[in-house]
């Protein structure tokens, strides 16, 4: 398998663009989810933090079908969710996860200012609806940072915390 994207944020785009800004927010998830989910051990997978609440792991398919959403968008494809990530074990997960990031990052910095290309297109019972962009940045992509938090406190919580020196702020991991 070739190395996953987001071990360190990308290099700064050369503009503020529209596209540009949401990519950085995308690549900055990216970077968030890689390292909340790296070595991540069975225990930290399987932990329950309330007997009604997500396991890790389902946490992650969770993500996993937001990043699948965000995906969608970005190719301009319409939302028939939610997506089966049942078939995936945590490494496939993962990887489909980090890719989809990726790519759908790729797709909206192209759009340059025309964001308004990238519409969220959801089929319901009663046809097809459509969001502005507006609603992905404050539906799946902040669903996805926030439940990326929740990865990281479980993780914690089952003794398996987050490498240290991971460093949001500069997009890579220091030296301790």
């Amino acid at each position: 398998m070739e190395q996953l994207p987001y071990q360190s944020i990308p290099h700064t785009p050369e503009n503020y663009s529209a596209g540009n800004m949401a990519a950085r927010m995308l690549d900055g998830l990216g970077f968030r989810y890689y390292w909340a989910t790296e070595n991540l051990t069975e225990e930290a997978l399987s932990y329950r933090p309330s007997a009604d609440g997500r396991t890790t792991f389902e946490t992650l398919q969770h993500i996993a079908d937001l990043s699948e959403g965000i995906l969608h968008v970005a190719q301009g494809k319409v939302i028939e969710g939610p997506f089966d990530m049942s078939g995936l074990d945590f490494d496939k997960l993962r990887e489909k996860t980090l890719l989809n990031i990726e790519t759908a990052g790729k797709l909206l910095a192209q759009m340059g200012d025309q964001l308004e290309q990238a519409d969220m297109k959801l089929k319901t019972p009663n046809g097809e609806v459509s969001f502005p962009f507006w609603h992905v940045v404050n539906g799946p992509i902040s669903d996805a940072l926030y439940h990326t938090g929740q990865i990281v406190s479980f993780r914690r919580s089952a003794g398996n915390p987050m490498q240290a020196g991971v460093n949001p702020f500069l997009g890579k991991v220091m030296d301790s």
